[in-house]
């Protein structure tokens, strides 16, 4: 999402912020998902809307 897309994520690969659960697409991705996690949550919410037109 935060990137403007969706994709599969690996069930493996997850974490649970301010009560949401968010899926990530591997490992490396997660990886750089926990660095900036209020950002990337900020970016995906705002696609949000959008991504499931493309």
């Amino acid at each position: 999402m935060a990137n403007g897309y969706t994709a599969k994520g690996d069930p493996l690969q997850w974490k649970i912020v301010g009560g949401k659960l968010y899926l990530n697409y591997n490992a490396e991705i997660q990886s750089r998902w926990v660095k900036d996690i209020p950002g990337f949550v900020r970016k995906g919410d705002g696609n949000w809307p959008t991504v499931l037109d493309k």
